[in-house]
């Protein structure tokens, strides 16, 4: 490998490093306590010693041949290739699979020739661009090293199969895809691959890897993107990815961008975006949204299984077209549908952005470090989510439902769970930890919160009240608590229904789980020693136990919402 390979990768390593801030701009509460304490929310819970002794990995497991977005067209596996064509960068060489190569020029070299229809490989200014008027199926095998731009236009679908390939953009992005068709993009099994774009440039397109039509990634190998003009990673349709490992490091704007939708299946996605520009922070996974037959019932993100890391400014996750801020027309049959589907997943998020909303000669600025982002709706089905962030971990337009798995989600300036309209529980392992007042664990306004099922617990500075009607499962809310003390609620006969370790003072506490039983009368005790079978960032689940400490307020559950800590 030459030694200016090994200088680039250094300076993505040197990039990832540090992802800063968004730059210098910087319901109801309780009245009684669980122990003398004083609201402190700004003792955040540090999420890297949060423990947990749940096994992950049962949840990268995929879903995807059940979920709706399932397209075996989109499985490479299921592909017949007509061609194969390679292309040595290094020895500047194309050939059709078992003939002779021939050196690229500026000419151009005819690797295919079909009636009146080629594939012919050009060197440019720019590159080597790829033409093929085919209507075929082509595999292009990919090698060796091109300080460039490979573009590339195509009648039909096709491979790029990268082995061991690095494109460095010298005046543009490295991979520029012309085509609408759709584009598979393949590892091979114990390669890494880089992709890299010019920070300035004569080609405008917006992306280290650029493309119109719909992009597929899969394979056994790593494919590393840095984009330092705009976005990582740009398609104009839509992105899935189906195995393999993608790592995204950008240094002005959003790591993974697509206009009509993000599918991840599987594989192991790591994004790191630092852009601080004001107004324009880096995103991690946007998805834009169109009006429009091409866009409408489209905008939607899907996570399937596999493993998302994604440290980012400004939104981690956000399917982002807003109807009051976004549509042109009355018209709302050909709207997107820019909601957010977790069907399984090991997720970790972590947003490092100061949140901030002014208005500077008549229009709003803002940065606002939220999680993951559903404009329209938000739904987890199951997975294994950590969610750190500065504003909302979880924030949906219109509702958020909340099905299985295991989800810690804190907070650190806003509500670590926000649905601007319905909120729905009906399962999982649930640590919820916002903000002081007024923010807080759960936030729905005053529309429908609904628990039915699940083990959750939700501390804060206030929250919203769930609705009496619609809850099947009792709800209990108390008053305050100390950082680092452990509370438990154990029944007339000590057996303990729920233990949980403080990680940051607190006014008020909600919790919930199977265990609180209609009819019993509790005793909340602080101060001692907790244990379990599994604990989850200070949640004990199954077989609990509880010693020592001192007991302090009882209270009988005579309904499914039990208040003793709210005014």
């Amino acid at each position: 490998m030459k030694t200016w390979r090994w200088l680039r990768i250094l300076m993505v390593a040197v990039l990832i490093i540090s992802v800063e801030g968004c730059g210098s701009s910087g319901t109801e509460t309780s009245n009684s306590s669980t122990s003398n304490s004083s609201d402190d929310a700004s003792d955040s819970d540090d999420n890297s010693s949060a423990s947990s002794t749940t096994d992950s990995s049962q949840y990268a497991v995929s879903y995807a041949e059940t979920a709706g977005t399932y397209d075996p067209e989109d499985v490479l596996d299921n592909i017949t290739f007509d061609y194969v064509i390679e292309i040595d960068f290094t020895q500047n060489t194309a050939r059709l699979l078992s003939e002779t190569a021939q050196a690229i020029t500026g000419d151009g070299v005819t690797v295919l020739a079909e009636d009146t229809a080629s594939v012919i490989v050009s060197a440019t200014e720019y590159g080597i661009t790829i033409s093929s008027s085919v209507n075929a199926k082509i595999r292009y095998n990919l090698s060796g090293e091109l300080d460039g731009t490979l573009s590339v236009s195509s009648a039909g679908d096709y491979q790029l199969y990268l082995d061991d390939v690095t494109i460095i953009g010298s005046a543009g992005p490295a991979l520029d895809l012309e085509s609408s068709k759709k584009a598979f993009i393949a590892t091979a099994s114990g390669t890494t691959n880089m992709l890299m774009d010019s920070a300035t440039r004569s080609m405008t397109m917006k992306a280290a890897l650029y493309g119109k039509g719909p992009m597929v990634f899969s394979g056994e190998g790593t494919l590393m993107v840095t984009g330092s003009y705009k976005h990582g990673i740009f398609s104009k349709d839509y992105i899935r990815v189906q195995s393999g490992e993608l790592d995204v490091a950008v240094s002005s704007k959003d790591a993974v961008r697509s206009v009509n939708g993000f599918i991840f299946d599987d594989g192991e996605l790591t994004i790191n975006a630092a852009g601080t520009v004001t107004d324009d922070e880096s995103k991690g996974v946007k998805v834009e949204g169109s009006e429009g037959d091409d866009g409408a019932g489209r905008g939607y993100i899907v996570i399937n299984g596999g493993y998302l890391d994604i440290t980012s400014v400004d939104k981690a996750i956000t399917a982002g077209w807003d109807i009051d801020d976004d549509a042109e027309t009355v018209d709302t049959s050909d709207d997107p549908s820019p909601y957010v589907e977790i069907n399984n997943g090991v997720i970790s998020i972590t947003t490092t952005g100061t949140p901030y909303e002014y208005v500077s000669d008549g229009t709003t600025v803002s940065c606002s470090p939220e999680g993951i982002e559903g404009k329209s709706d938000l739904t987890i089905n199951s997975g294994y989510l950590t969610v750190s962030t500065t504003d909302d971990g979880l924030n949906a337009g219109d509702s958020i439902t909340i099905n299985g798995g295991y989800l810690y989600c804190a907070s650190s300036d806003n509500d670590a769970i926000d649905s601007n309209g319905s909120l729905t529980i009906t399962g999982g392992v649930i640590v919820a930890i916002g903000a002081s007042v007024p923010e807080g664990a759960f936030d729905c306004d005053q529309n429908t919160f609904a628990i039915t099922g699940g083990t959750l617990v939700g501390i804060g500075g206030a929250l919203s009240k769930p609705t009496t009607t619609a809850c099947t499962q009792n709800v209990v809310i108390l008053g305050s608590g100390t950082q680092g003390s452990t509370i438990g609620v154990k029944a007339a006969g000590g057996t303990v229904a729920f233990a949980f370790t403080i990680p940051q003072s607190y006014t008020t506490m909600l919790l919930s789980s199977p265990d609180i039983e209609t009819g019993t009368r509790y005793t909340i005790h602080t101060g001692g020693t907790a244990s379990g079978d599994e604990t989850f960032h200070g949640l004990y689940l199954s077989n609990l136990s509880y010693s020592q400490g001192a007991a302090g307020s009882s209270f009988t559950v005579s309904s499914c919402v039990t208040n003793i800590g709210m005014r």
